[in-house]
Order: structure tokens, then sequence, then C-alpha cells
């Protein structure tokens, strides 16, 4: 237990919440903000200048009779970028809504899951992608890691390509292919792409 826990604190920010805490039926609020060592962490991760402001309301919910968690946040961001031009320091706002959920599938898997592995194994055509609410990411021993899991969600909403006003800049196409490659950085985003590559080996 001990050596997981280190593990999942490995992450620039980590704000482990326990599941058993959650009373079922009744939905839990939160915000949460990394601390100003953690922001530092934070930018070095996500090539930011600085996090002037990094806040996220979280709404955590485990309905009656279900093992899903299920998680609806809202991001508030005040952030410092380096223009992709002249690196003068860009301002940008973030403001953003998500929703996850979790599952401990060592106690139990998603009948849709179980359905979806079952086709799959049989060899039926034209599957469907899954959602993320009838494939939900791991409970890790009893804890979901609320900072990182914001953290992705805040990646995805940075602006790749920052530049300040007045500077025109262009990407060419050659150059957006592969920077959406690199940008599959993260645990969620690249599970969906490898998952996405699996489902179309299948067909």
């Amino acid at each position: 237990m001990k050596n997981t826990e280190n593990e999942i604190l490995e992450n620039e920010w980590s704000h482990l919440f326990k599941v058993e805490e959650l009373q079922t039926g009744k939905p839990l609020v939160l915000e949460i903000s990394p601390n100003e060592e953690e922001s530092k962490r934070l930018c070095q991760r996500l090539d930011l200048l600085s996090i002037d402001k990094l806040t996220a309301k979280l709404k955590i919910t485990q309905e009656s009779g279900s093992m899903i968690v299920h998680i609806k946040g809202h991001i508030e961001a005040d952030l410092q970028q380096s223009c992709v031009v002249t690196l003068e320091p860009v301002e940008a706002k973030i403001s953003e809504e998500f929703e996850a959920w979790f599952a401990d599938t060592a106690q139990a898997v998603p009948l849709a899951k179980a359905r979806h592995e079952r086709e799959q194994k049989s060899g039926q055509n034209e599957l469907q992608i899954m959602s993320e609410s009838e494939d939900p990411e791991p409970i890790t021993n009893g804890y979901i890691d609320l900072g990182e899991l914001v953290t992705q969600y805040l990646s995805l909403s940075i602006n790749p390509y920052p530049h300040a006003k007045g500077v025109n800049f262009e990407v060419d196409t050659q150059s957006k292919k592969q920077n959406k490659g690199d940008d599959i950085t993260n645990p969620f985003a690249a599970l969906k792409d490898w998952k996405d590559r699996l489902t179309k080996g299948t067909q």
C-alpha cells in the first residue's frame, strides 16, 4: 500500500482522494489548488512561464448500487506562456468543464466493458468505441489522484501555439501532424489512443 501511494505522489501535483470516504448517493464537493512548489513543477511539465491561479471545483458522486465514481469538475486558471515566435510572455485564461469516471476493476467490471471485450474476442466487426463512462479509469488501491486528473484536463485546454498580439503565426500541416503525435504524452490520452488503434485492428 505504501509503495503504491509513493508512486502516485511522484506526480508534479498530487491530491489523493480516498474513495471509501465517499458516502453512497451523497455528492462530495471539493475545491483544490496546487501550492507554490507544485505550481512550479506543473510549469515545467506543461511548458509554462507561470501559473498565477489554478483552482478546480469538483463534485464527486457514487450512485447507490454502482461501483463507478463520477467526477464533474470546473477548472479556472490564469497562466503565462512563451510566444512561439518572439518568446515574450503571453497571458492566458482558462475556464473549462470536464467529467471523468473511475472504478475499482478488481471488484467490478462495468457490464458495457465486459460485453465489448467479449465481442472483441469473438471477432465481431464494426465495434463501437466505448464512451468514458462505459470504460472508467482504474482506482489505484482505493485512491483517485485528483491533482493529476485536473492536470490532465488542464493540459488539453492549453493553447499549443501561443503568440503575442500582432504577431502572425502559421503552422504548416506537417508540423501540426507531428505536434499532434507528440501531444499524446499523458496516460489518459495515450490509453484512449491505444484503445482506438486496438479497435481498428480488430475490424
